[in-house]
């Protein structure tokens, strides 16, 4: 008698799915996207990434991207920026940082470019060298979204890994305009059990989002 599992990679019902994130974060995001939707599989999207690092490396949105959703993807490192161009052609891709106000601020920059931050207190923290800065425009993230998406598609999700910067960040949107479904913010101190002592999670609160995931490394809200 046959086993089960003996066809299971012919089978056509079983489609194995690739994961892209660091911890799994675009699989969460797919269960909560599928939650009430007739069929996922032919629902295109639209994301916003902030701090997007990289087309695939450690990537939420490169599984979405892979199903035919597009996006806005927001970069300050000038390598990184140009993978974008090249592996993300139906997506809008900008090299700049996003902040409270219209600025020029020092981008620190790693070997391992996931380290990038404006932050020179976490740069510091990271007792690695620092291999180069850059000097990156910065704007409001409304502004930007104005400039972009004023006339655009709803925001399926917000994924945000800006290093210690994300409540400047979280603060310079209009939420009342753009307000994505679901917000990813990567906050590598938030532990389990005292996540309420966290200034984004609290921010996120007051715009009414609720914690529906944690990851060792990332927070993930949805519209209550």
């Amino acid at each position: 008698m046959p086993h089960l599992e003996d066809n299971i990679h012919t089978d056509p019902d079983f489609k194995p799915f690739h994961s892209y994130s660091q911890d799994g974060e675009d699989m969460l995001l797919r269960s909560l996207l599928a939650e009430g939707a007739t069929d996922q599989s032919l629902y295109k999207g639209f994301f916003i990434d902030i701090g997007a690092h990289h087309p695939f490396r450690f990537s939420n949105t490169a599984y979405f991207y892979d199903a035919g959703w597009q996006g806005i993807n927001i970069e300050p490192t000038p390598a990184a920026i140009k993978l974008f161009h090249q592996h993300r052609d139906r997506d809008i891709n900008l090299a700049i940082g996003i902040g409270a106000q219209r600025d020029k601020r020092t981008l620190y920059c790693f070997e391992d470019s996931a380290l990038n931050t404006f932050d020179e207190q976490v740069a510091e923290s990271y007792g690695a060298p620092i291999v180069e800065t850059a000097e990156v425009d910065i704007f409001p993230l409304a502004q930007i979204l104005d400039e972009h998406l004023s006339a655009g598609p709803p925001i399926d999700f917000m994924n945000i890994d800006v290093a210690g910067l994300d409540l400047q960040l979280l603060e310079s949107n209009n939420w009342e305009k753009y307000r994505p479904q679901f917000v990813l913010v990567e906050d590598v101190d938030s532990v389990a059990g005292k996540v309420d002592a966290s200034e984004v999670h609290s921010f996120l609160n007051s715009k009414g989002y609720e914690l529906v995931y944690k990851t060792p490394r990332t927070l993930i809200y949805s519209t209550k």
